[in-house]
C-alpha cells in the first residue's frame, strides 16, 4: 500500500493497481463484514535520486616528515528524493492521495583538517597530531511549499534550511518576587500570569504582543540525536630508553541535550526526587505559605503537576549545547632491553597498564549524565571504563 507519510518508505507493490484487503470492519446491512481499501495512483514515474559529489583536498608536510597534516572540503547535493507535490489537490471523497514524486533536494557539506608534529630530542621521540571535522546536513528544495502565512513559512518551512534545529523560548531569567510578577507586563502563562511563582523563568516576547506562545518560538540549538556537528581530536606518544607513553583524546560540539522528564519534573513516573532540585526556590518554612523565598537555580517544584507548570517549556534553560572532550586511551608501556631478554631467551617482553574512557571534561557533570547523550530524560547507560595491566611476549 502506498503511504501518505514522504518519510516513510513505500511499498515495494506500489506500482501495480488493485485493493488492499483486511483495512477492517464494518457492518452492512447488519451484517459485519472484512473491508478492502483501492491502492490509490499507482507509482510508475519515479526513479533513483541523483548524487553529486564534490570533493577538494590536499596533503602536505613541512621540514621532511616533521610537520604532516591534510585538509578537505566536501559537498554532496542530492537531487530528486521522493517528495510531494503539494499544489495538487485530491478531493478528500476520492480515498487516497497523489503519490510521491521525485522533486525534492538536500544537501551535506562540511571539512575536515588534521596536522601532526614529530620530534626527536636525544633519546626522547614524541608525537603530537590533532584533528577536526564540521558537518551538517541541509533540506535544499521541494516542490513549490505552501505556507499559510509569513509566520507559518517561518516557523515550519524546511527550504533552505539545516536539519535538526532544536526550537524553544529564549529564556531572560527568574522571577525574583511576587511583585515582579504581579507588575510584568507579558503575560507569560496565558493566565494573567497568576500561576506563576517567585523563581519561575521569564521568557522573551519574540514579536511583542505582550503574550508568550508559540509565536515566540526560534531556534535554539541543534540535533539531540548525540550526534555533534563537529569532532575533533588529539593524540600524544612519548618514548624514551623503552617506556612509551600515548594518550588519545576525542570530542564533539555543536550538538544539542534537551534536559527534560527525570532531569526536569519532580518525581517524574513517581520517582524520588532528582537531587539536583535541591537547589530550587522554595519556602524558607514549607508549612508556613507566608513565609520567605530562598533563592536557588531551578524554578520552585510542584508535585504531580505532570509537566504542566509554565517553566517546563522547552527554553535555553534547559537545552544545553554539548561540548566535550574523553580521553579514549591512556597507556603507559615498557619494553624490557635486548641485553635482559637475550638472557631470558625471549625476542619481546613488555609491560602495560592503560585504561579506556577513563575521564571526560564536559559541561553536563552537575546533572550526572554522559556527554554523548541522546536521551532527553538522561537515564541512559554511560560508557564503561576499562583499566587493563599486561604483559606482551614473544619467544
Amino acid at each position: 500500500m502506498f503511504n501518505n507519510d514522504p518519510n516513510q518508505p513505500l511499498s515495494p507493490y506500489a506500482y501495480l493497481p488493485g485493493y488492499n484487503y483486511n483495512q477492517g470492519n464494518a457492518i452492512l446491512s447488519g451484517v459485519p463484514v472484512v473491508t478492502s481499501r483501492d491502492k490509490g495512483q499507482i507509482i510508475n514515474n519515479i526513479s533513483w535520486f541523483k548524487s553529486k559529489i564534490t570533493d577538494v583536498g590536499a596533503d602536505f608536510s613541512f621540514l621532511g616528515t616533521k610537520i604532516t597534516g591534510s585538509v578537505d572540503y566536501f559537498y554532496r547535493l542530492r537531487t530528486g528524493l521522493l517528495g510531494r507535490k503539494y499544489d495538487l489537490l485530491v478531493p478528500s471523497e476520492l480515498g487516497y492521495s497523489l503519490p510521491d514524486e521525485n522533486v525534492n533536494s538536500d544537501s551535506q557539506s562540511g571539512w575536515e583538517a588534521a596536522l601532526a608534529y614529530n620530534g626527536k630530542s636525544g633519546d626522547i621521540s614524541y608525537t603530537i597530531g590533532g584533528n577536526v571535522s564540521f558537518s551538517r546536513s541541509k533540506f535544499v528544495s521541494s516542490y513549490k511549499p505552501i505556507f499559510n502565512n509569513s509566520q507559518d513559512r517561518y516557523r515550519n518551512s524546511t527550504e533552505g534550511r539545516y536539519n535538526n534545529i532544536f526550537w524553544g523560548y529564549e529564556a531572560l531569567g527568574q522571577f525574583q518576587s511576587q511583585q515582579q510578577i504581579n507588575e510584568y507586563p507579558v503575560n507569560i502563562d496565558g493566565q494573567g500570569n497568576r500561576t506563576l511563582l517567585p523563581g519561575d523563568l521569564i521568557y522573551k516576547d519574540m514579536n511583542g504582543d505582550n503574550v508568550i506562545n508559540n509565536l515566540d518560538e526560534k531556534p535554539i540549538g541543534f540535533t539531540t540525536n548525540g550526534q555533534p556537528n563537529v569532532n575533533f581530536g588529539l593524540n600524544f606518544m612519548v618514548s624514551w630508553k623503552g617506556i612509551t607513553f600515548n594518550a588519545d583524546f576525542s570530542g564533539g560540539a555543536m550538538y544539542s541535550w534537551n534536559q527534560n522528564w527525570e532531569q526536569r519534573w519532580a518525581y517524574q513516573n513517581d520517582g524520588a526526587l532528582n537531587k539536583i532540585f535541591l537547589d530550587r526556590w522554595r519556602r524558607a518554612d514549607p508549612f508556613d505559605l507566608n513565609s520567605e523565598w530562598i533563592p536557588g537555580k531551578y524554578p520552585a517544584l510542584r508535585y504531580n503537576d505532570g509537566g504542566h507548570s509554565n517553566y517546563n517549556k522547552n527554553s535555553t534553560f534547559w537545552l544545553h549545547n554539548v561540548r566535550y572532550l574523553r580521553a579514549r586511551t591512556i597507556e603507559l608501556g615498557y619494553s624490557l632491553p635486548k641485553t635482559l631478554l637475550e638472557k631470558v631467551k625471549l625476542q619481546r617482553a613488555r609491560i602495560y597498564i592503560n585504561g579506556y574512557n577513563l575521564f571526560s571534561i564536559d559541561n553536563l557533570k552537575e546533572f550526572g549524565v554522559d556527554p554523548e547523550i541522546a536521551d532527553d530524560n538522561g537515564l541512559q547507560y554511560p560508557q564503561n571504563k576499562f583499566v587493563n595491566v599486561g604483559i606482551n611476549l614473544s619467544i
